[in-house]
């Protein structure tokens, strides 16, 4: 490789970019008049609004259903609210409050304690959809809660008890952070995940046109036959995506701060005139730098796949959506930077800021953050290297894009990754829609119906519908029986290690005790036991492997058997909607799909995923039997010592079945 040649590409790019005035505006103009317009403009107008609809005031009736000194005491204190008018309750009070011609009304009443102590019910009725109603309820109860101090002082007076009774207790706070820990509190929990959006489009900008425009354009041809070869072109584009997206999250840091530091200049609080530390702001750039290669690799891979600009916007889309989720997690009070978290790629990034503004923060937290980020973008940079250097992805035609204009002319060119994503995102979609709302009314028929309607009906049809024949394209073919004498041993040990690593999870993050009753009650539904069996274990076993192993998995081994399994594993673990059990779920799902894939037969996986759920099932239905709690103590919890046999039989057994499977009987569909 020579870096010149690539040099001279991302020269050749970065002029090309700085020439679009459009780029231009978005990447450092835009974010210079955005935020000090959001910041210190909203919230002058906000300051102004509230203080309008303080001096519009209100007019407020009341109902005196009690009438005596006390009940009047309340209505002449309410009275002294400022811009406020106090009218008697009448017939037309209703009437008026409906037109908004009055903001509230009170209603006092008498009651007696249970001692025959008399004391007062104060209903104050208000709009609260309405700013200036909730101002009003705020108001009013301020002034009663006064009153009700006074009144209290009044009668201890006159019982010839000193008021400090009423105050046995002296709470007096003493905080020890400094006004910049709280400004870093504030700051930490928006400012993450701003940036991270603000780096995501600033290298979103000139990533779609760097290979996706110049394919639609007819440019891309002409640069390919030039004398820079294919790793030095990536690398170009790669460095012009970074320098964009680092100087777009400069400019829009630099903007925020000022922003912000002007905006609290102007206030009477503790926090005036604080700023970002120096060494803070060099230690988020530095962190930036790795999100922002792996954004940056990402997008060109998606620019280098696509055909054209607007079909790699479209796959944007995912990407944004995945980002804004995981970056929110700054806005989650509890969950605090740590070494494990610091493996996972934007939440690292999201809570690493937090913990850098607050000055609570550990070197190593820096150094996995920034690590492993790289090695996921030097994984996606890989890829896109990959793709380059592959001239049917450089140059698809519309027919090999996929889509249902494809489906009339050739029906096979069906099986497609775009098409199998596309499958998945609208069967994920009728689950959480349907599937949810079916098993909220009944969950043993609920999921009998997402099971067999949802899940395995639409694979048939749609083979139906293409003329394909279902037992070819699903590995509907018996396979060696000698192959099946290994899979209960794999399936047991499995389910086993995967139980045990969902346990150490729980320790790691305590999974919530609503989680918890809702997975006991899967397998404690009131059904008859066979029932349950058939809910849980067989039909899923049948239904899910038809739709992972046996249909979605063909969309993606044209290009890799491997990766295909790889991708129908993350898929299966997604269908399952559940975040604290997605890797046990990821790994089963590889697992499953080497079983089919290696037999090729879709029966192994089958009767591997209904011996691994009927296990869990057995162990939960007969907890107080002996052998049961041989395996677990509780019913639930698998004895950890079992970990090393259950490791031992695994390896053995899936030795013993690589042995007696061969690779020849697996064909992908064309």
């Amino acid at each position: 490789m020579n870096f010149k040649h690539s040099l001279v590409i991302y020269r050749k790019e970065l002029r090309e970019v700085l020439r679009d005035k459009r780029t231009i505006f978005t990447t450092f103009i835009l974010p210079i008049i955005l935020y000090p317009f959001i910041i210190v403009g909203f919230n002058s107008i906000m300051i102004r609004q509230t203080k309008s609809l303080e001096e519009r005031g209100a007019t407020v009736a009341v109902q005196d259903s009690v009438n005596n000194n006390i009940s009047r005491q309340f209505i002449q204190d309410l009275m002294t609210i400022k811009n406020y008018t106090i009218i008697p309750y009448s017939e037309t009070t209703s009437r008026l409050y409906e037109d908004k011609d009055i903001q509230s009304i009170v209603t006092i009443r008498d009651s007696l304690s249970s001692d025959g102590t008399q004391f007062f019910k104060v209903y104050i009725q208000y709009d609260k959809s309405k700013d200036q109603s909730r101002m009003v309820f705020n108001k009013l109860s301020e002034q009663l809660s006064k009153t009700e101090k006074e009144l209290q002082k009044e009668f201890l007076q006159n019982s010839g008890i000193s008021p400090d009774f009423l105050n046995l207790i002296d709470i007096r706070e003493r905080d020890t952070s400094s006004a910049q820990k709280k400004m870093g509190m504030i700051l930490g929990m928006f400012l993450p995940y701003i940036i991270i959006m603000m780096l995501f489009a600033g290298a979103s900008i000139v990533a779609a046109d760097l290979v996706a425009g110049e394919k639609e354009r007819k440019t891309l041809e002409t640069l390919l036959v030039s004398s820079v070869g294919r790793l030095e072109i990536v690398c170009g584009k790669y460095l012009t995506i970074i320098t964009l997206a680092m100087l777009n999250m400069i400019v829009n840091l630099f903007s925020i701060s000022f922003s912000l530091r002007f905006m609290l200049a102007n206030q009477n609080t503790e926090m005036a005139g604080v700023s970002l530390p120096v060494n803070a702001i060099l230690i988020l750039l530095i962190a930036m730098i790795p999100l922002a290669t792996l954004f940056a690799a990402i997008l060109l891979s998606i620019s280098t796949f696509s055909r054209n600009i607007k079909e790699a916007r479209s796959y944007e889309q995912p990407l944004l959506i995945i980002a804004m989720l995981l970056g929110m997690v700054s806005f989650f009070p509890a969950i605090e930077i740590s070494n494990l978290l610091a493996l996972i790629p934007v939440v690292n990034i999201a809570l690493l800021f937090k913990a850098v503004l607050i000055n609570e923060y550990a070197l190593s937290h820096i150094l996995i953050t920034i690590f492993s980020t790289l090695f996921l973008d030097l994984i996606a940079i890989l890829i896109t290297i990959k793709l380059f250097q592959t001239e049917s992805v450089l140059f698809r035609t519309e027919e090999e894009s996929g889509g249902w204009k494809v489906l009339k002319r050739k029906p096979k060119t069906f099986f497609n990754p775009y098409n199998g994503i596309f499958y998945f995102s609208i069967a994920l979609i009728v689950l959480y829609y349907l599937g949810s709302y079916w098993q909220t009314k009944d969950l043993f028929s609920g999921l009998v119906q997402t099971e067999i309607i949802i899940i395995a009906l639409p694979v048939l049809l749609i083979l139906k519908l293409l003329h394909l024949k279902p037992k070819e394209v699903l590995r509907l073919k018996t396979p060696k029986w000698n192959s099946f004498l290994f899979i209960p041993f794999i399936a047991i040990s499995a389910q086993i290690m995967a139980s045990i690593i969902s346990q150490l999870i729980n320790i790691i993050f305590p999974f919530p005790e609503k989680y918890m009753e809702a997975l006991s009650n899967l397998y404690k539904m009131n059904e008859t036991p066979w029932k349950v069996f058939l809910a849980i274990a067989l039909l899923p076993g049948i239904c899910e492997e038809l739709l992972f192993r046996g249909f979605l998995i063909r969309f993606f081994e044209k290009y890799s058997v491997r990766w295909a399994v790889v991708i129908s594993a993350i898929l299966f673990a997604v269908y399952h909607l559940d975040p604290f059990r997605f890797i046990p779920v990821l790994l089963l799902g590889l697992l499953l799909g080497y079983l089919a894939v290696r037999s090729g037969s879709l029966y192994a996986s089958m009767f591997a995923h209904i011996i691994n759920n009927g296990m869990a099932f057995l162990l939960v239905t007969f907890s107080n039997a002996g052998w049961v709690k041989f395996i677990a103590k509780d019913g639930e919890n698998i004895n950890y010592w079992l970990i090393a046999p259950a490791l031992i039989i695994f390896c053995i057994s899936l030795y013993a079945f690589h042995k007696v499977t061969t690779k020849g009987e697996n064909k992908c569909v064309e």
